[in-house]
């Protein structure tokens, strides 16, 4: 119950501010590009455009998303409050990996207008998009305003996203698969039908990530909330 509440309040939260209108206007300009790009390309394109927006945008809007709170001072109320770490992970990760999961089904839909699997795309986009916002909650625990998480979630967006495009044009090797952005990057393209072959693995690599991301960041947000004014009980 305390979660689905925190859900609500964060979906509401992301409508207030704009989040579902601005992931609206991205995912026209993403569908209007694939327009125009050669058939031969349009997969590859697709899929590094899924990757590199939608599904990572919730990394940079978490930022936002945490600092703000911060300057309302609500992280010392959420310290004391019921409401579980976890609890408070899951529900930013969620609510931002629905819209990251809605615009790539969009795309794909409007800008390639061909059969894919959509469940596929859905299943690894939600959960990519949660180990993505998920490590930039983390980060953003550190950061002291935009200019400085920007800084430091840099970094982090270079290691998720260089490593697939350089898979798209063929560089790259085996070990690359146990990186997050390849193997979201992987099971995109399989979904679309850019490439064959069984996706079981990397799902599981996803699901290690996941697992990671949660872990170091549950034990992060208790302490960063508190050096806030809150004590969690």
């Amino acid at each position: 119950m305390r979660f689905l509440s925190a859900l609500t309040n964060d979906i509401c939260y992301q409508v207030k501010y704009g989040f579902y209108f601005l992931y609206v206007f991205i995912t026209a300009i993403y569908v209007a590009i694939l327009f125009v790009v050669p058939a031969e390309y349009k997969k590859v394109v697709a899929s590094i455009i899924i990757l590199t927006d939608p599904a990572m945008l919730g990394t940079f809007f978490i930022g936002g998303i945490w600092l703000l709170e911060k300057g309302e001072g609500l992280h010392g109320f959420l310290g004391i409050s019921p409401l579980r770490p976890m609890e408070y992970i899951l529900s930013k990760a969620v609510s931002l990996s629905v819209i990251s999961t809605l615009a790539a089904d969009l795309i794909v839909l409007f800008g390639l207008r061909e059969q894919a699997n959509y469940l596929a795309l859905s299943v690894s986009v939600f959960v990519g998009s949660m180990v993505f916002t998920s490590f930039g909650l983390l980060i953003a625990s550190y950061a002291r305003s935009v200019n400085h998480y920007m800084i430091l979630v840099t970094p982090i967006e270079i290691f998720i996203s260089l490593p697939p495009i350089l898979a798209a044009f063929g560089l790259s090797l085996p070990i690359f698969d146990v990186l997050p952005g390849v193997a979201l990057w992987r099971i995109i393209g399989h979904s679309i039908g850019m490439n064959g072959g069984k996706t079981i693995w990397l799902y599981l690599i996803l699901a290690l990530w996941l697992g990671i991301a949660l872990l170091l960041t549950t034990k992060r947000i208790p302490a960063a909330m508190q050096t806030e004014g809150g004590e969690k009980a």
